[in-house]
């Protein structure tokens, strides 16, 4: 298995702007896991225990490249991301794409938006230019 590091530019992207409220706002699980399918990049999320469901609830997923963040809106500081969820006090936790899935989506994931995820998850992918090969473990 090849391992490549990636260099993140910090670009704006070019998705639809409805679909990019929609990444950012309500829908980031199924984003963070297509961006997570399409780069292979860890999936992070912020999350935030609610009292009177007596477990944790998602405020926004995205993938991690070292300290960056990177979701719908391109390159960014995870502690950054805060600024958009200003009434939240999440906390920082690592995801797998089963995790975040269950956590922020339906049971049943329809497959046509699975596949306007990944292809937007694409675009935002396009950005990040990969560099030389990591040296194998």
């Amino acid at each position: 298995m090849s391992h490549r590091r990636m260099d993140l530019e910090r670009t704006p992207t070019t998705i639809n702007e409805d679909r990019l409220d929609r990444w950012l706002h309500g829908r980031c699980a199924l984003f963070a896991a297509a961006l997570h399918r399409v780069t292979g990049l860890p999936i992070r999320a912020w999350l935030q225990d609610d009292p009177d469901l007596d477990v944790p609830v998602l405020v926004h997923a995205f993938v991690v490249h070292g300290e960056d963040a990177v979701d719908a809106s391109g390159v960014r500081d995870p502690f950054d991301l805060l600024a958009d969820y200003e009434h939240w006090e999440p906390f920082l936790v690592d995801m797998t794409e089963a995790e975040v899935l269950a956590i922020g989506e339906p049971p049943e994931v329809e497959p046509a938006m699975l596949v306007l995820a990944i292809a937007d998850a694409s675009i935002v992918a396009a950005g990040l230019h990969p560099s030389a090969s990591a040296p194998a473990p």
